[in-house]
């Protein structure tokens, strides 16, 4: 082949590819503007209602116990918020989330007396579980074959490019309204952005709206197993890697403030650099994981966690410790897609959202009680030994993740007719199931 004939093979490749971009529906991009709030509002909330609770002298027992009834409100809507969508389709479910997590949150800025904030964080939980159900789904729907992968591309990376702003505007906007005309006190500059938040994410109910009663078709329902055998050998490693997940993160910009002395300002910086960290680090897992196999590569990534936990509790020096905190948050998230596909990968067509399901289910309830548990070893125990318990718990799921690539290479080898064989999908089409 030429050198001009390959110019102009990839131009044609760059061209088709320009086609099938601007194609997309109207409906897609209406649902995309609807993400765009969501995200960015409850990206911006969920950044600054822990610092806002630790400048009300909430201590982190008391916002672990929050954190873990939030999750547990999520845990227990999933289930009704399952059978409503087979039956009525996924059109009321976003509104749920979109009218009632923004009210509900906004009574959260409002409203600081220590029980109401437990059932607040219930309610919240409860309304916004329908989110992560219908997202997906109503992706597939609203794009074709030809696309459909873009379109994921488009709506995730636009999410996590969100969470990078979310964390630069809610760390600057209240040191603004602090050293303005006005001298805000800095708490109630944090409570402005978060009770904006709510406006923001409240706003995707117009977009929302317009596509709403294409929504409404139920999904076919089909009789599949509750809980697939594979189950069984990946959730001990899986929760256990939950666990680590749900822990240090949900303090980690606690620590930064009260370990490093960070300002407002410099944490919402360190924010958006993990969140671009997170995003370049998922980006080349399909590589690590391709070199090295997946459950090796999740492995090594999990290895590779621990490090930068034990790393992070030895270091006293605030601009190593971020570095090392940032490179923890990028190796931590690194794991999703590997995890993801390894189940997908074992699991019949059929039954992959049902496994997801379960999965899912199981990993926000370890969430549910390590963050509940962290509080309370924050304020026992201090964060260095917490950080040491973390990095074992993370060099143990690695081990359980060998465990169970062992037994299904065994199983390979004894039994050639497994799912993988009998149905060779491609890894790219999982996120469909």
């Amino acid at each position: 082949m030429t050198p001009t004939s390959l110019h102009r093979r990839l131009n044609r490749g760059i061209f088709r590819g320009r086609i099938v971009a601007a194609h997309f529906s109207k409906e897609y991009w209406t649902f995309f503007a609807a993400a765009f709030c969501m995200d960015l509002g409850f990206g911006l909330f969920f950044f600054l209602f822990n610092l806002y609770l630790t400048d009300l002298n909430f201590d982190e027992r008391t916002i672990g116990h929050i954190m873990a009834c939030l999750t547990l409100g999520n845990v227990v809507g999933t289930i009704p918020a399952t059978m409503i969508a087979r039956r009525h389709g996924m059109g009321p479910l976003l509104s749920i989330a979109f009218l009632c997590a923004p009210v509900v949150c906004a009574m959260r800025v409002a409203v600081l007396w220590e029980p109401a904030q437990y059932g607040l964080a219930f309610a919240t939980g409860m309304a916004l579980c329908g989110w992560p159900i219908c997202f997906s789904p109503t992706i597939a729907k609203l794009t074709r074959e030809d696309n459909r992968t873009f379109g994921f591309s488009i709506a995730f990376a636009t999410g996590i490019g969100l969470g990078t702003l979310s964390g630069l505007a809610g760390g600057y906007i209240p040191e603004l309204l602090h050293r303005g005309p006005l001298h805000i006190p800095l708490v109630h500059g944090i409570r402005i952005v978060l009770l904006l938040a709510c406006a923001v994410t409240f706003l995707g109910i117009w977009p929302l709206s317009r596509i709403t009663s294409q929504l409404r078709v139920a999904p076919a329902k089909r009789s599949v197993r509750l809980f697939h055998p594979y189950l069984i050998r990946f959730l001990p490693a899986f929760m256990l890697w939950s666990a680590v997940a749900g822990s240090f993160p949900l303090f980690g910009a606690i620590y930064l403030q009260k370990a490093f002395g960070l300002p407002l300002g410099r944490l919402g910086a360190v924010f958006s650099a993990s969140q671009l960290a997170q995003f370049c680090a998922v980006l080349l897992a399909p590589l690590l994981l391709k070199r090295l196999g997946i459950v090796k590569g999740i492995a090594a990534i999990q290895l590779g966690t621990a490090a930068f936990l034990l790393l992070i509790s030895t270091t006293r020096t605030p601009s190593i410790g971020v570095c090392f905190y940032v490179l923890y948050f990028a190796m931590q998230y690194m794991c999703g897609p590997g995890i993801y596909n390894l189940l997908m990968n074992n699991v019949a067509e059929a039954e992959r959202s049902t496994a997801s399901a379960v999965q899912n289910i199981a990993g926000a309830l370890c969430q549910a009680g390590s963050a509940a548990i962290t509080g309370i070893c924050i304020v026992a125990f201090g964060y260095r030994d917490l950080l040491i318990v973390n990095a074992v718990a993370a060099v143990l799921a690695s081990i359980l993740f060998l465990l169970l690539g062992m037994h299904q290479r065994k199983s390979e080898t004894a039994d050639d007719t497994g799912v993988n064989s009998s149905n060779p999908e491609p890894v790219a089409h999982c996120i469909e199931a």
